[in-house]
């Protein structure tokens, strides 16, 4: 199950998707991925985290921390073989405030009933209102407000529990610019691999191990997971992202097509640790 970071310097890097700690909920990444199945044809979702930053971070970062406000709206739907979405995310993190739109399509090939390969598209739109105050440079030139459009790319091959996606998020590699690159939308690549073995003849019980790797122009990483999901009621998870020193626990419930997922990290490195709700409903 999968989450987001920024990196702060003088420029920032910022990755315009919430990374939701979810297993295979790859969707966030990849615009050919959906979570419609089990015939449902919609699917909502709303979430938020919490962040604890601990008294002493001052003393580790030499700053004061930021705000971190993160909260997001998305609904996905599929009709035959369409699938699409649209969300909404608002990133309060850094010397600047986020809004994103996203209006994604993609269509899905059944080559001989067991393959099947899926091919989609987005379009980002991101809104930046920055802070002048929370910057130590000179902001005398600072436009305080700007808009940012982006696309992302992927494709996705299953082949009964195995999954594989490949994407590239930020194709432009936009940026809010006065001068200098203020703010820079990097340009990453994803690739996904994940299988779901069941452990009981009556398919009740689902073992899902999974590996991403993602490189972009500055960064690159690794997370490794697995899932245990429960007469598809319940679900556990824990995941380890390699660069960050990240761990990663899940827990969630299913019932009726209404969902609750929570997720808790924490990494040595950022002196944080999070609690991240979503609530769901499929239909």
């Amino acid at each position: 199950m999968l989450g987001v970071f920024l990196v702060l310097c003088s420029t920032i890097s910022a990755q315009n998707q919430i990374l939701y700690d979810q297993y295979n909920d790859v969707s966030f990444y990849n615009p050919a991925v959906s979570n419609v199945n089990d015939g449902y044809s919609h699917l909502t979702q709303v979430w938020s985290h919490i962040a604890f930053t601990p008294r002493d971070f001052k003393r580790h970062y030499e700053t004061e921390p930021y705000e971190d406000i993160d909260v997001g709206a998305r609904y996905q739907g599929r009709i035959g073989h369409n699938i699409f979405s649209a969300s909404y995310h608002y990133d309060g993190y850094s010397f600047f405030h986020q809004h994103t739109l996203n209006f994604s399509y993609g269509y899905e090939f059944v080559i001989k009933e067991k393959h099947r390969l899926s091919i989609g598209g987005r379009v980002q739109l991101n809104f930046c209102d920055i802070m002048p105050s929370k910057l130590s440079v000179r902001t005398e030139w600072l436009k305080t407000f700007q808009m940012t459009p982006d696309i992302d790319l992927g494709i996705e091959y299953r082949l009964r529990g195995l999954h594989l996606g490949v994407s590239v998020m930020n194709l432009a590699g936009s940026s809010a610019t006065n001068y200098t690159a203020l703010i820079i939308y990097e340009r990453r690549m994803y690739a996904n691999v994940s299988y779901d073995f069941f452990l009981d003849k009556g398919k009740n019980v689902m073992l899902s191990p999974h590996l991403l790797f993602y490189y972009g122009q500055h960064s690159v990483n690794a997370e490794l997971g697995v899932d245990f999901n429960f007469w598809k009621y319940a679900h556990v998870g824990y995941c380890f992202r390699i660069q960050e020193m990240r761990h990663i626990a899940t827990v969630g419930m299913e019932y009726k097509g209404f969902m609750l997922d929570i997720a808790s990290d924490s990494a040595p490195r950022t002196y944080k640790q999070r609690l991240q709700i979503m609530l769901g409903y499929k239909f």
